[in-house]
């Protein structure tokens, strides 16, 4: 009778999954799924460790692990390298302001753009890029300090 009820009850859960995934905006669903397989090798590899079986318990946790950190490092080493070609220099990095050049280049924007153009291409780029929609906050952040530069707000 047990099993009965646990079996009812994970068929709901899973109904209401399944719901919910068919309504889910993409980047959510594959956030959610991301973190969720994430999650599960996590365990796996806990489990497996709890067994005695040590070694087999780096393949899951890797992963995981992998998943949970990949991201964050790609970012930051993406940030390292962008920095690097934009060409900022040492003041630059320093006090954490951007030079009207490297604005112009992250908005990919000619010398005298118009207020309307700078809008346009900030709106086109945050588009693409907004945290919300699964883009980076990194690049938001650019592209909002870019807008400001410009703008001189």
């Amino acid at each position: 009778m047990a099993y009965f009820l646990f079996g009812v009850v994970l068929a709901g859960f899973l109904l209401l999954l399944m719901q919910w995934w068919a309504n889910a905006e993409v980047a959510s669903a594959k956030r959610t799924l991301t973190w969720a397989i994430a999650g599960v090798c996590l365990l796996l590899g806990l489990i497996l460790l709890a067994t005695g079986k040590a070694f087999l318990a780096a393949v899951p946790a890797g992963y995981a692990v992998l998943r949970m950190v990949g991201p964050l490092a790609a970012g930051k080493l993406f940030q390292y390298f962008r920095a690097g070609r934009a060409g900022k220099n040492q003041a630059s990095q320093s006090n954490n302001q951007m030079s009207k050049s490297e604005a112009l280049e992250i908005l990919g924007l000619e010398n005298g753009a118009s207020t309307s153009e700078i809008n346009e291409a900030y709106r086109r780029l945050m588009s693409q890029v907004h945290p919300d929609k699964g883009g980076s906050d990194w690049m938001a952040v650019k592209l909002n300090a870019a807008r400001k530069t410009l703008l001189g707000k």
